[in-house]
């Protein structure tokens, strides 16, 4: 079961979402978060990126070759696009502050998926993650899924997107 918004693929319709790694994970473990993923695609005619890094921690560990490639297969059916990062060098005042801000977070992946939302802050862009505690203020927790894994754990995904009023807030707090 997998529970969200009932105007969730409205409300994303031509959005991008930037898949984190946890949503491959997870996905993998419930049929009806994956069901559940390729449903909200075509209802609501998004696009899923995600970047490099989360594409080598999905595929890093594969025990086998086999596994690696079924992996990477799913990648590749589920995603229409892998960022680049070269923009990284652009956007000092965002590293500047996340490192202030949300120094305690050491994942490089995280805030290369908060520098895309940055980024890309004027389109209809957002991350899905179940680490709701991996960004900082400035980032808008929009919706929240809900899903159960075959095993019957429970797990919750934020969809976020950039705040650009609540940055600038606290750019003037450093």
């Amino acid at each position: 079961m997998t529970l969200h918004h009932p105007e969730l693929s409205q409300l994303l319709y031509n959005s991008t979402i930037l898949l984190d790694t946890n949503v491959f994970s997870i996905a993998a473990k419930s049929n009806d978060f994956a069901e559940f993923l390729i449903e909200l695609k075509n209802n609501a005619s998004c696009s899923y990126a995600t970047i490099p890094s989360v594409v080598f921690e999905v595929t890093n560990g594969s025990s086998t070759l086999e596994v690696y490639n079924q992996r990477a297969e799913y990648i590749n059916f589920l995603v229409d696009t892998v960022l680049p990062m070269k923009f990284l060098d652009k956007i000092m005042d965002f590293a500047v502050l996340m490192a202030k801000i949300n120094a305690n977070n050491k994942s490089f992946t995280d805030f290369q998926l908060a520098a895309c939302l940055y980024q890309y802050k004027h389109t209809s862009i957002y991350l899905m993650t179940t680490d709701l505690r991996a960004l900082p203020v400035f980032f808008d927790r929009k919706f929240i899924v809900t899903t159960e894994e075959n095993s019957n754990d429970v797990r919750n995904f934020g969809i976020y997107n950039f705040n650009e009023e609540n940055y600038i807030k606290a750019l003037k707090k450093v």
